[in-house]
């Protein structure tokens, strides 16, 4: 018993000693060197990405098809393999081939904005149309500059895209490695992490934070998995309707879509952007006709597909939503943004227990409940 009392103020006084020094290091430590160790860290951070997404796939054979979980694993990476050959096979070099003509379109064509605009203004006979023509060719050296501008980044972000999937070939082969592993072992890293929290938290402390951890595994599973089916679903349709309207470039475009659909209520408007983009200037006419796939998709993805797939009911109001996305992306870019809807769920379903708990001790459970809007009510 005194061993045990020794061994745990060792600990408590080595614990914070130990966070210091981790502290002082990372101030000491250059930028380049945080950024070395981040970099060294990442294929195993890309593993438990995998790795987490990848278990319901896993958790869905193992019940549906009665398998052994070392088999549901094994059909979950062919499933995924047999994926990505397709998407190898199939899109990329199409995509590649896309990206390296618009990035040759963007920095060897002439572009001549004047001439553009006057070829929409004869072909269609519309008072909006020809006041925003008008509008243009006022301004013409202003919003040519602009565009260049806009289209030169657009070329720089896809060819870094492309510089990218070269150099982090090995980081993600390393990392299917390290996620296979880490299915392989789930029940004994949770057991472990069990273990740790009841061994440095009483025992009501420890069923609280494991409650957290179950709350948060459901709401994160949840919305991630159906949020990445949904834009796959979207990238797709946006990809075929644009090939069957003949859009410039329909598989980057259609791909582009998809990818920030990702991210709730802005990515659909910053996808849309480069799209119509590209297409007003490759060949204007097909810029409507990709604007109206768009919107008329998008409804189709906010009316049907998501409701079904990621949820109608995330558990908090649009007004939660836009601003989660808002904070997310300006604290941690893209990965906030994503992350931001089921980070304020939680926080949510966190505060509304608490706070039930507590009226429900002071007898006053019911209180203002029949003001409180349910998920799926609207609110006009």
């Amino acid at each position: 018993m005194c061993n045990i009392e020794k061994y745990k103020s060792i600990l408590k006084l080595s614990l914070p000693i130990l966070f210091v020094i981790l502290i002082i290091l990372l101030m000491v430590f250059s930028r380049s060197t945080f950024n070395w160790l981040k970099d060294s860290f990442k294929p195993v951070i890309y593993a438990l990405m995998l790795s987490y997404l990848l278990d319901s796939v896993v958790t869905f054979f193992v019940r549906r098809l009665k398998v052994r979980r070392c088999q549901g694993i094994l059909l979950a990476f062919i499933l995924l393999a047999g994926l990505i050959g397709f998407l190898i096979y199939m899109l990329v070099p199409q995509i590649l081939d896309n990206i390296n003509n618009i990035v040759y379109f963007i920095m060897e064509g002439n572009i001549d904005i004047v001439q553009i605009v006057n070829g929409i203004k004869s072909k269609i006979d519309n008072h909006y149309i020809q006041f925003a023509a008008d509008y243009i060719l006022a301004t013409s050296e202003a919003v040519k500059n602009l565009i260049n501008r806009t289209l030169i980044d657009m070329s720089g972000i896809l060819m870094r895209f492309v510089a990218n999937i070269g150099s982090g070939a090995a980081a993600i082969f390393t990392s299917f490695i390290i996620s296979i592993y880490m299915l392989i072992e789930k029940e004994d890293i949770l057991a472990r992490g069990k273990r740790f929290v009841f061994a440095f938290f009483d025992e009501k402390s420890a069923r609280k934070t494991l409650h957290i951890f179950t709350d948060a595994n459901r709401i994160f599973k949840s919305f991630l998995n159906g949020k990445f089916l949904d834009s796959f679903i979207v990238g797709v349709i946006c990809a075929i309707v644009f090939y069957i309207f003949k859009v410039p470039y329909a598989p980057l475009m259609g791909s582009i879509i998809g990818v920030f659909n990702v991210i709730p209520y802005f990515g659909p408007i910053i996808g849309s952007v480069p799209v119509v983009l590209v297409s007003f200037f490759v060949d204007p006419p097909k810029s409507i006709t990709v604007l109206l796939v768009i919107i008329v998709v998008q409804q189709l993805d906010a009316n049907f597909l998501d409701p079904r797939i990621v949820g109608g009911n995330v558990g908090v109001s649009p007004f939660w939503i836009i601003t989660s996305v808002t904070v997310g992306g300006n604290l941690f870019g893209v990965p906030g943004m994503i992350l931001g809807v089921p980070i304020v769920v939680l926080i949510k379903t966190i505060i509304e227990e608490s706070v039930n708990l507590r009226l429900i001790e002071k007898g006053m459970g019911e209180i203002e409940k029949d003001k409180m809007k349910t998920n799926n009510k609207k609110t006009c």
